[in-house]
């Protein structure tokens, strides 16, 4: 249990905005509920689709609030926003966004992860820019099992991935995705429980800390971000947690991270094959980052609270 002062710094949580809006309101009522059962009263701002700031839907903006606020927690997903400068000028901590000096796409994170001799899936990139050909569709369709997974090569877009079985529905999904300029990912979808862990730096006296690992099951077709029941590894025995753990600290360290993330791995052969890395994970409570990070027996808030100790340490 976390014991905390009766002076408690300002936090304000930005969430909305015009990049997976729905997602960032949903983290950031996530964390407004954890800080305030902890004690603090934090600012809610919630950011519109037109950049228009309102807090107790009164409208204000972005000085106003880091007048008030000593730190921020910024759920958005705009990496360019000019108010995360503003901030910065201002002297005010911005919390959990240290992943944004890290925006690697998927395609390059999995080239520096093969780099390191760490396995990663075949994949397959469809450029907007350049629509595929007859052949070339043909030759990706007999080259990669199904079901497909076809997602953006960004996250930064608001498309969710997509499970393909039918050539006509891989057509369909790829002529959406460059008609709106999006690059695609295609690969193979692996069936079967993901192996997830959160990795937390400055964590517990660690430079870097691995929470235990959570497993994702689905049912039928469905992909894990869409349905499923996530549990905790908690039997898997030392010998398997530590090989686990050094994969995941192996990927970590191979894109440069620097903030907190949640690393997905699946079996493969005598090791572990990386799947995903998302350094801005979901801060929904049955999510695969706070199913994680809730092994180590603290929340979103009581984590944050914890960052704000270590930011007045540096």
């Amino acid at each position: 249990m976390i014991s905390l002062s009766n002076n408690l710094p300002s936090i304000a949580v930005l969430r909305g905005g015009k990049i997976r809006r729905e997602d960032s309101l949903l983290n950031g009522g996530e964390i407004l509920r954890s800080l305030t059962g902890l004690g603090y009263i934090p600012l809610d701002i919630v950011i519109d689709r037109d950049s228009t700031w309102t807090m107790k839907g009164v409208p204000t903006d972005a000085h106003y609030v880091y007048t008030c606020a000593e730190y921020i927690v910024d759920t958005t997903h705009d990496r360019e926003a000019p108010y995360k400068t503003l901030a910065k000028k201002m002297g005010v901590h911005v919390l959990l966004s240290h992943d944004d000096t890290v925006t690697l796409d998927r395609e390059t994170m999995y080239r520096l992860l093969h780099q390191q001799g760490i396995p990663t899936p075949k994949t397959f990139v469809v450029r907007a820019h350049q629509p595929l050909q007859p052949t070339a569709m043909k030759n990706l369709w007999q080259t990669f099992h199904t079901p497909l997974m076809v997602r953006p090569l960004s996250r930064d877009h608001g498309h969710t991935s997509k499970l393909i079985r039918k050539f006509a529905d891989l057509q369909d999904i790829l002529h959406i995705f460059q008609k709106e300029g999006v690059d695609s990912h295609v690969l193979t979808y692996t069936q079967g429980g993901t192996i997830s862990l959160a990795v937390l730096p400055s964590f517990r006296g660690q430079e870097l800390y691995t929470s235990l690992s959570v497993q994702t099951f689905v049912r039928g077709d469905e992909l894990p971000h869409h349905v499923g029941s996530i549990r905790a590894v908690l039997a898997a025995g030392d010998e398997k947690n530590q090989a686990v753990r050094d994969v995941v600290e192996k990927a970590y360290d191979a894109l440069g991270l620097v903030g907190h993330a949640v690393i997905d791995i699946i079996p493969y052969n005598d090791t572990y094959m990386v799947v995903n890395v998302d350094t801005r994970p979901s801060f929904h409570k049955e999510g695969r980052f706070m199913q994680s990070l809730a092994t180590t027996g603290i929340d979103i808030g009581q984590y944050i609270h914890i960052r704000i100790q270590h930011e007045g340490e540096r």
